[in-house]
C-alpha cells in the first residue's frame, strides 16, 4: 500500500492509503457527481489542462453509460489506446472536458465500452511481446527460463468466472463471447447485470498504478448478491489504487472495508458542504443507522417495529407527506437511544430527528421527560390499538362494505376483550410505575450495604405507598368507560388482528386492509389519515 495525496473542493490536502476505500454519502441533490467532478478537475492535469497542485491519475466512471459492445474491437498502439480510454480521444494533447465528456462531465453519455476492451487487449500484448522478450533473452544467455506470466485478460476472464462460474467468459481471439451450457453467444447479447460486471473489470484492471478511481453507483445493475464480491476482488486485484465510491446504496455502502465516510451535506451550485465521519466516533449508532439518516434530505422519524411490521407501514402513511423519512428501530428503548444518541453528536446537528414509541403504561411524568428529547408518544396505548379507533371502524366498515352495525360490534368486542383482562392489565400498570419509580430512585454517594438500600426501598416504597398506586391504578381503568379511554390504556399486542373476525376477515386481515387502503389512494384515504392523526404527534 501507498500513500496517495489529493486535493479536495476547499482545497485542503487529504492523504489516504491506497487499498482503502472512500465511501462517498449524501441526500439526493447534494452535489455528491459534481464532487466527483470536482475532485477530477483539481487533480488530473488532463482533465482540462488547467494547473493542479498534485498530480494524480483521476479515472471517474459515470453512472451515465452505454453498455454497448462492438461486433469487433480494434486494436491500436498502446498509447493510443491509453489516450482514447482515459482523455476520449487519441491525441496526446486532448482534454477529458473537451473529449471524454464534451464539455459536459456531469450529464454527458459514456460510451467507452469499445475502448475499454482495446486497452485491455492492448495491454496484454504488451505483456506478451515483453514476456517473449525476456524469455528470448534467457534461452539466449542459457538461463533459467521465467514461468509464464497471468495477462491481464487471462486475470479479467479469471475474476468473471469467479464470480459467474455458470457463464464461462472468452475474451480470447480480441473479441468477447460467453459459454452457457455449450451454447456459446457474442458479449453484446448478455444482459445489463453481464455487460456492466465485465465493463468494470476492465475499467479496473487498465488503470495506472496510483491512480484514483471514482466510481459513480458502482451497484448499478448488478445483482445484490454478486455487487459486493466484484468490487471487494477488484480491490484486492488494484491495491495499488484508490477506490472512491459514490452510492446510494446503503448495503453496498456497509460491505466495504472502510473506517470513514464522506459525507456531502450540500451543494448551492459554487460550494460544497462535507465532512469526514469516523465510525469509531458514532458506536452508539448503527452504520446502517448513521448511514440512513445522512442519506436523506428529509426529516427523520425513528419508530418502533421493523421494514415488515404493520406500526412502521402505518407511520410511513401518516408521516411521509410532511416530510418525514420513517425508520424503525425495533423496540421503544432501541428508538429512545438512537435519539438520544443522535442529539449528543454536534456533527448531526443539521439533521432533525424526531421519535414516536407507544405509550404502553407511561406516566404523564414519563411522556413529558421524552418529549423534552424529541420522543413522543401516542394517545392510544400500543399502534396496535390506531387501527381500532372507534372512527376508523365505522370507515372500514364502509371501505369493507360490511353489513351494517359491523363496526358497533368490533367495538363491543373490545370493551368485552378489556373487562375480560382488566385485572391483568391494572398489575401490568403497576409494575411498569414501579419500574419508573426505581429508574428514578437516587442513592447517596457513600458507601452504601445491601442493607441501607433495602431500607431506603421499604422507607420510599412502603406498603402504603404500593397500596396508594394500586389504588390510582385501578381508578384509571374502571373509569374508563368509552372505547377512547380503553385504548388509551388497553395493551393488547393482538387487538387488530382480534377484530378481523368481526369483519368477517380472516386472522392479521383487517390490519392489511387498512394499510393498502391508504397505500392504494382509496376514496377514504383522507378521511382515514384524519382520524389517525387525532391520535398521533403532531411533529414540528
Amino acid at each position: 500500500m501507498e500513500e496517495l495525496k489529493i486535493i479536495f473542493p476547499k482545497n485542503e490536502e487529504y492523504t489516504f492509503e491506497t487499498g482503502k476505500p472512500i465511501v462517498l454519502l449524501g441526500a439526493n441533490g447534494a452535489g455528491k457527481t459534481r464532487f466527483g467532478i470536482r475532485i477530477e478537475e483539481l487533480n488530473d492535469p488532463s482533465f482540462s489542462r488547467g494547473n493542479v497542485q498534485i498530480e494524480v491519475p483521476v479515472h471517474r466512471i459515470s453512472a451515465q453509460k452505454s453498455l454497448s459492445i462492438g461486433e469487433k474491437i480494434s486494436i491500436l498502439d498502446n498509447d493510443s489506446s491509453h489516450n482514447n480510454l482515459f482523455k476520449g480521444n487519441s491525441k496526446e494533447n486532448a482534454t477529458k472536458l473537451a473529449y471524454r465528456f464534451k464539455m459536459n462531465p456531469a450529464t454527458f453519455l459514456l460510451d467507452d465500452y469499445n475502448e475499454v476492451l482495446s486497452l485491455l487487449f492492448s495491454e496484454e500484448h504488451k505483456e506478451l511481446q515483453l514476456a517473449h522478450k525476456i524469455d528470448k533473452q534467457a534461452i539466449e544467455e542459457n538461463t533459467e527460463r521465467p514461468q509464464p506470466i497471468s495477462t491481464v485478460v487471462e486475470r479479467a476472464m479469471e475474476i468473471w468466472n469467479e464470480l459467474i462460474p455458470h457463464r464461462k467468459i472468452d475474451l480470447t481471439g480480441q473479441g468477447v463471447h460467453v459459454n452457457y451450457n455449450g451454447q456459446i453467444y457474442h458479449g453484446k447479447e448478455m444482459s445489463d447485470g453481464e455487460r456492466v460486471i465485465l465493463y468494470m473489470i476492465c475499467q479496473v484492471l487498465v488503470q495506472r498504478p496510483k491512480t484514483l478511481l471514482i466510481i459513480d453507483e458502482p451497484e448499478l445493475h448488478i445483482h445484490k448478491s454478486i455487487v459486493g464480491k466484484l468490487w471487494t476482488r477488484l480491490e484486492e486485484e488494484r491495491r495499488d489504487c484508490l477506490f472512491m465510491y459514490i452510492t446510494h446504496d446503503l448495503n453496498f455502502a456497509l460491505s466495504r472495508d472502510s473506517m470513514e465516510l464522506l459525507w456531502i451535506k450540500s451543494y448551492d451550485g459554487r460550494e460544497w458542504e462535507y465532512e469526514f465521519l469516523d465510525y469509531n466516533d458514532y458506536e452508539d449508532i448503527p452504520d446502517d443507522l448513521l448511514f440512513e439518516i445522512i442519506g436523506t434530505r428529509q426529516k427523520i422519524l425513528f419508530v418502533e417495529g421493523t421494514k415488515d411490521s404493520y406500526d412502521y407501514q402505518l407511520y410511513q402513511e401518516i408521516y411521509k407527506d410532511k416530510g418525514y423519512h420513517v425508520i424503525p428501530c425495533g423496540g421503544c428503548q432501541e428508538v429512545i437511544r438512537f435519539v438520544k444518541s443522535k442529539n449528543a453528536y454536534e456533527k448531526l446537528n443539521s439533521i432533525q430527528v424526531y421519535g414516536i414509541v407507544d405509550r404502553d403504561f407511561r406516566t404523564e411524568h414519563e411522556i413529558s421527560a421524552l418529549q423534552k428529547d424529541g420522543i413522543y408518544c401516542i394517545d392510544v396505548a400500543e399502534v396496535e390499538n390506531l387501527f381500532v379507533v372507534p372512527e376508523l371502524l365505522d370507515i372500514m366498515e364502509k371501505v369493507l362494505f360490511c353489513e351494517a352495525g359491523t363496526a358497533e360490534k368490533g367495538k363491543k368486542f373490545i370493551k368485552e376483550l378489556f373487562e375480560a383482562n382488566k385485572y391483568n392489565q391494572i398489575n401490568l400498570a403497576l409494575l411498569q410505575e414501579m419500574k419508573y419509580q426505581l429508574s428514578l430512585f437516587k442513592l447517596d454517594k457513600r458507601k452504601l450495604t445491601s442493607k441501607d438500600i433495602k431500607e431506603k426501598i421499604d422507607i420510599e416504597y412502603s406498603e402504603q405507598r404500593i397500596e396508594e398506586l394500586l389504588i390510582t391504578k385501578q381508578k384509571i381503568f374502571n373509569e374508563a368507560d368509552t372505547l377512547e379511554k380503553i385504548l388509551e390504556i388497553f395493551n393488547f399486542k393482538d387487538i387488530s388482528k382480534k377484530i378481523s373476525k368481526k369483519f368477517d376477515l380472516s386472522k392479521d386481515n383487517y390490519p392489511r386492509k387498512v394499510i393498502n387502503s391508504l397505500r392504494s389512494k382509496h376514496i377514504e384515504r383522507e378521511k382515514i389519515l384524519e382520524v389517525l392523526r387525532k391520535y398521533t404527534p403532531d411533529l414540528p
